[in-house]
């Protein structure tokens, strides 16, 4: 139960508490800078960015604290880190104010590619969060006023209590955060999600192909396209809907009203505002947002349609084709929920279809050597323990070989020139993208940047046919990009044009005369041509969905690229004509936002600065040296209720984590109401140093239920633990190496227990120890799997009491699990598995009954399950157990009831047999007395409040040997 309760509050707070101890790269030397409002963490290298940050948060504060009506009483911590090369960022207010931000510009195909600027976009982003979710009103600022902000600890006690004291708005749907954030980016910028062609896309195509989400599934994490975008993209429209109807005033009065509110009982604030629910008005905002889609698909059907060849490819985003150098196959990039991410390559025609090689995360750009024989591409893996960085990699077609060219380079979209000698790739620093030259040697490939921008997004370079320039697309901070030419031989930047539009994924014709790109200047992306000779520019097609990354064959006969539908991308092909270009551009539209008029007292990005340029600049202090102190202080604290031999142990509980993750702490503190006794829990981890080291101490009484003949038993274990852990990490990997000294006490709590009626005695006592354990595992699951579908996970452990180590005791435990996931090879089973489990244990040297390995009962009720058998019937110093299931999907449901807090996911079942034995030095082991139990689960993969996944589990077991029974069973599992 505890332990379902620890799991069920870090889920529920899982979006607003993050979790970032252990995971810095220790060479990161951070300093912090402050302003009236913030506090600015930031490590070496990004001095001018934090600079940036701070004037951007102080000149947004008080016009979001004006929209949103809350003021938050504590200074917004902010940490800015440059550990990885994909843009995001998060935000928690609990236990205090938190934004953590990743400096780097988002990709061009990311939902979030479209922006004024992007640092702008996301720090008014994430404040949005911070405003929303802090908020406290009524009860729950008195609550505030007693607790503070707490995170709950493993107590029932402490579970309600906290949900009472959280801040009531943090309990809200994704989809009320996501959109109201969303809504805010583009209502206090130029661009922003809200306006932005690509989800104009995604709308116009949902409507189109009537595949529009019902509101109780753009909370419910559903694992199809748009790939857990829903919350964003249908929170927006809803909140954006809310802002036309009634006013944007609205949103301040949600905000107040929902803080004052009990969690979960979510209508009670638009009721009263509105006189609606919130799925009255999603269903109203449909019909609007159907009605003026349907208005513009009109419009774009005036003109014809170009006439696409859509290739039959299984893969929910197929994109970034690529032809070989003779032109008779193309190489893409299959992203599909149903398995890993793989280059694939096709026949020209698109079919003959085979997966190349699996890829990690990566910009998804592809490009073959000259000759045809390799395959290049840039894919992150993690460097320095904990940094998400892209390196180059081929891929040898014919050996099947991978090999990694580059290591902590930071590069991405790498093009090779046609003589095969260098690569034009696009590097990472510092929130900074570049244009840069790779060298191959023999031995490594030296590195040469050739720009010098700053805080700008350059993508996609591809060197002309005769290998003299470098033609790339380059999005300022202004809202607008551009397409440049570098001249490698004079190394000159020359700029083709540059507009407001988005303008990306620029490519050569193969005679040099035109480059090809993608552009949404009528807010539909279409493939567009510049022609090099007379400076025009033309449009090629004119789609209802949207075009990207093309790329055309060498004999100039075809052009392929990505295409857009509701369901995600096809590669698509037209015939590669000139002649048939449009000089004049088809019909403009507009965004679903554009499309209302803004009343006279909107505050929009024109006026905000226009308000700014009145007020003096913000004062941001010099750069300190940053000091955990200030945010690792206690900021809450709860009750807890226990039990100990006597009765009721009622006690508090706070915990810490300075704001960048170097220290961490839990404390709890129990008093015995009758047993006149203190009791405390301490656990402190220590992340300055690689590896993380963990100190542990308690004086708590231990409970074991049914241990004596007679009844249970209580003792008093008192204990200190130091520990360090060595992590190895990989993506989809990860070793964990683990050595400490453990000083350990047991003595009775019942001082009328001495002794037991069995031959063995109850220990008390020092049981000092040395252990050491390693870990590993590679497991891997996908958006529809019912459980992990491949790899293995593989625990060793010891421990070591002796004499030496200050114990009374003279014993070794040796303990080991291996398990293994199997991928069934058919597609006609596709997520169906096997899963095999084998563990063993073994104790030499003096017994005690409390440490007796105790084997039986279902899973979560002991710590080895054996089904079909009473809960720890049986015990001894030896133990070995196998498990085998075969799991099998049988219903997605995909559905909820409208804004209740509940969704209902998938159904799953397993047939399982499980086998094992305990035994000692008295009774030998004998495979006659080896017990087997057989049955069937069916498991419902749900989400609670929003946040929490659960699996509830129903079995039935038959014991087939001397002691089995027949049971039937409930549990909830939470990672199958």
């Amino acid at each position: 139960m505890k332990r379902f309760l620890f799991i069920f509050v870090f889920c529920l707070v899982f979006q607003v508490v993050p979790l970032h101890a252990a995971n810095i790269d220790t060479s990161f030397k951070f300093s912090t800078i402050e302003t009236e409002h913030f506090l600015i963490h930031f490590h070496q290298g990004l001095d001018e960015t934090a600079q940036k940050v701070a004037n951007i948060a102080e000149e947004q504060h008080s016009l979001l604290v004006n929209q949103f009506k809350w003021e938050p009483r504590e200074k917004t911590q902010m940490v800015l880190i440059d550990d990885t090369d994909f843009a995001n960022g998060f935000s928690s207010v609990l236990p205090y104010n938190l934004i953590y931000l990743k400096i780097v510009p988002p990709s061009i195909d990311m939902t979030i590619g479209d922006y004024e600027d992007w640092l702008k976009t996301l720090i008014i982003h994430e404040y949005i969060h911070i405003l929303t979710s802090d908020t406290a009103r009524g009860y729950s600022k008195v609550m505030r006023k007693i607790f503070g902000k707490p995170i709950p600890p493993l107590n029932p006690l402490s579970l309600l209590v906290f949900i009472l004291a959280a801040p009531p708005n943090v309990f809200l749907p994704l989809w009320w955060h996501e959109g109201m954030a969303t809504w805010g980016e583009t209502e206090f910028t130029d661009k922003g999600r809200g306006r932005s062609t690509f989800y104009e896309m995604i709308l116009r195509m949902a409507v189109a192909e009537n595949n529009i989400p019902s509101v109780d599934q753009i909370n419910g994490d559903v694992p199809y396209w748009p790939d857990g975008n829903l919350p964003y993209i249908f929170g927006l429209t809803l909140q954006k809907y809310i802002a036309k109807r009634y006013g944007k005033d609205a949103f301040g009065r949600l905000n107040t009203i929902h803080a004052g509110r009990i969690p979960y009982f979510i209508n009670g604030a638009v009721l009263r505002l509105f006189g609606k629910k919130y799925s009255t008005l999603y269903s109203e905002m449909i019909k609007d947002l159907a009605r003026k889609e349907w208005e513009k698909i009109e419009i774009l059907k005036q003109t014809p349609f170009t006439p696409l060849k859509i290739f039959d490819i299984r893969g929910e985003k197929n994109t970034n084709p690529r032809y070989s150098p003779d032109g008779e196959h193309i190489a893409f990039n299959m992203s599909d929920p149903h398995r890993h991410e793989a280059i694939m390559i096709a026949k020209k025609d698109g079919t003959d279809i085979k997966e190349i090689v699996r890829r990690l995360p990566s910009d998804r750009n592809i490009c073959w050597s000259p000759d045809g024989k390799l395959i290049y591409f840039s894919q992150a893996e993690i460097k320095r323990g904990f940094n998400i960085y892209q390196d180059l990699f081929s891929y040898n077609l014919k050996k099947g070989k991978l090999k990694r060219l580059t290591s902590g380079l930071r590069v991405k979209e790498p093009d090779i020139s046609p003589d095969g000698k260098s690569f034009a790739v696009v590097t990472n620093e510092n929130g900074n993208q570049n244009l840069a030259l790779i060298e191959l040697g023999e031995e490594d490939c030296k590195l040469n940047k050739l720009t010098g921008y700053k805080f700008m997004r350059l993508a996609n370079p591809r060197w002309s046919p005769d290998g003299k320039y470098i033609v790339y697309s380059l999005t300022e901070n202004k809202g607008r990009s551009g397409i440049h030419i570098y001249d490698v031989t004079e190394k000159t930047d020359i700029l083709l044009f540059e507009d407001i539009n988005n303008n990306a994924f620029p490519t050569w014709s193969p005679d040099g005369r035109y480059i090809i790109y993608t552009s949404d200047e009528t807010k539909v992306y279409n493939l567009y041509a510049y022609s090099i000779k007379d400076e025009k520019r033309y449009q090629i097609t004119h789609i209802l969905g949207g075009a990207f990354h093309p790329d055309i064959s060498p004999d100039g006969s075809g052009m392929s690229f990505s295409s857009y539908s509701s369901k995600g991308f096809k590669i698509a092909n037209i015939e590669y004509n000139p002649e048939k270009w449009m000089i004049e551009h088809t019909s403009v539209i507009k965004t679903y936002w554009e499309e209302d008029n803004e009343p006279e007292s909107y505050v929009g990005p024109q006026k905000v600065e226009s308000l700014n340029n009145n007020r003096p600049p913000p004062v941001i202090n010099q750069p300190r040296s940053y000091s955990a102190w200030r945010t690792l202080l206690p900021r809450f604290w709860l009750p807890t209720l226990d039990g100990d031999h006597e009765g009721a142990v009622v006690g508090v509980f706070t915990a810490g984590q300075d704001v960048v993750g170097y220290n961490t702490y839990l404390a709890q503190l129990d008093f015995g109401t009758s047993s006149d006794r203190n009791y405390y829990n301490l656990t402190y981890l220590n992340d300055y140093a690689y590896p993380t080291f963990m100190l542990q101490a308690h004086e708590v009484p231990v409970f074991y239920s049914g241990l004596l003949q007679d009844g249970d038993y209580y003792e008093m274990n008192r204990s200190i633990s130091l520990s360090m852990h060595v992590p190895i990490n990989r993506l989809e990997s990860r070793y964990n190496f683990t050595l400490g000294y453990h000083i350990q006490k047991q003595e009775a709590l019942d001082k009328d227990v001495e002794q037991t009626t069995l031959d063995d005695t109850l220990f008390q006592g020092k049981r000092n120890n040395i252990f050491a354990g390693v870990e590993f595992y590679n497991v891997l699951k996908y958006p529809y799997s019912i459980s992990h579908e491949e790899g293995r996970k593989i625990s060793l452990q010891h421990r070591y009491y002796s004499i030496e180590t200050g114990s009374d005791l003279d014993s070794k435990e040796y303990i080991a699990s291996y398990a293994e996931y199997f991928q069934m090879p058919s597609d006609y089973l596709r997520h169906h598995v096997i899963y095999l489990n084998l563990s063993g244990a073994a104790s030499y040297g003096d017994r005690t009954l409390q440490e007796a390995f105790q084997m039986g009962g279902y899973p979560q009720q002991s710590e080895y399950p054996l089904r079909g058998y009473p809960s720890r019937f049986a015990a001894g110093k030896y133990f070995a157990m196998g498990t085998l299931e075969y799991r099998t999907p049988i219903w997605y449901i995909f559905r909820g009831i409208g804004t209740k807090p509940f969704f209902w996911d998938r159904l799953h079942g397993a047939f399982f047999a499980d086998a094992g034995e305990v035994w000692s030095d008295r009774e030998k082991y004998s495979t006659d007395r080896l017990k087997t139990g057989v049955g069937l689960e069916a498991r419902l993969d749900m989400t609670l409040g929003y946040r929490l996944k659960i699996t509830p589990t129903i079995g039935v077991a038959r014991g087939l040997n001397k002691g089995g029974e027949t049971a039937v069973y409930f549990t909830i599992n939470m990672d199958m």
